[in-house]
């Protein structure tokens, strides 16, 4: 009788923080099919320091326009991304003087950074079983 309340809970009420899922990644503006990185982070992690992630995905699209990634076994809860498309197959970010990408990057909330990096705060997105799928658009 208590595993079928659970279950039944667990049906109502959605998944329980942490229990893996499928995440769903839509990028509306694929200009090249250049492998997109994508680094996913916890709040206990430095944002967005590619040394301090709490894991990171590779996709390698097979068009350009728009292009969705799935992903299993995603725990389910609260992460900010940041993704870059290497574009020229050098495995890093080409940056000019000032630091600026020169290849298509992205932040989970369409944040656009002015003068800095965004924070995890405006970056943050919630991932559970009512919210799976989330579009990011690529910075040119």
């Amino acid at each position: 009788m208590k595993s079928i309340l659970l279950f039944t809970s667990l049906l109502f009420f959605g998944f329980a923080e942490g229990q893996a899922q499928t995440f769903n990644l839509k990028i509306p503006n694929v200009k090249n099919t250049g492998i997109i990185r994508i680094a996913f982070y916890k709040k206990e992690n430095k944002f967005a320091d590619e040394k301090d992630v709490a894991f990171t995905k590779e996709v390698k699209p097979t068009k350009t326009g728009e292009v969705t990634f799935t992903f299993t076994g995603i725990p389910a809860g609260e992460y900010a991304l940041a993704l870059y498309q290497d574009s020229n197959g050098n495995k890093k970010l080409d940056t000019n003087m000032v630091g600026y990408p020169k290849e298509p990057f992205a932040f989970s909330q369409n944040i656009k950074p002015k003068f800095s990096a965004p924070t995890y705060e405006e970056c943050k997105i919630v991932f559970n079983a009512n919210n799976t799928t989330f579009s990011i658009k690529l910075i040119d």
